[in-house]
């Protein structure tokens, strides 16, 4: 399955990347805007022409209960965010701690000016292999993307500072 949502963000595209491979800035983020219950950058580089994030997320326990009964009690994923300074794209994949062969999920991020903003672009796909359920799955992992984009938009609206603010 696949999900498309654009949003408009209150600061410049690079303010954006800068933001977005912010480990403080992640951190809060997840733990404030999207209301993760456990959040640990393992690791952040913005040094080279490649920036590169990877991070560990525990999401709330709101899972159907056939899904808890079906990857356990605890769930978390690890997340590889990677964008090329100066690009106006970023792509992430989403490794999760159960059913990795069974599982993908994975998003790209376009970034264009908007007057004295900027448009966001996430384009997601995600696709669960479980004979009879995946189809289900895919529902409620789309749902919880499309939660959690929501709520990143406005918490990036609510912490933007536009560059000359810095």
């Amino acid at each position: 399955m696949k999900a498309h949502k654009e949003h408009r963000i209150a600061c410049s595209p690079a303010r954006f990347f800068e933001l977005m491979f912010d480990p403080d800035f992640s951190q809060r983020l997840n733990r404030e805007g999207m209301a993760v219950d456990a959040y640990e950058i393992l690791e952040c580089d913005v040094s080279g022409l490649i920036w590169r994030l990877r991070a560990r997320a525990t999401p709330k326990d709101n899972m159907p209960g056939f899904l808890k009964k079906l990857i356990g009690a605890s769930f978390s994923y690890e997340e590889v965010l990677t964008h090329q300074a100066g690009s106006d794209r970023a792509s992430a994949t989403m490794i999760p701690s159960a059913m990795k062969d069974k599982t993908r999920l994975s998003y790209e991020v376009r970034v264009t000016p908007d007057g004295d903003a900027c448009k966001r672009a996430m384009d997601w796909e995600v696709e669960i292999k479980v004979f009879g359920l995946g189809g289900q799955i895919e529902k409620f992992a789309l749902s919880e993307i499309e939660r959690g984009m929501e709520a990143s938009a406005r918490y990036y609206n609510s912490h933007c500072q536009k560059p000359e603010q810095k």
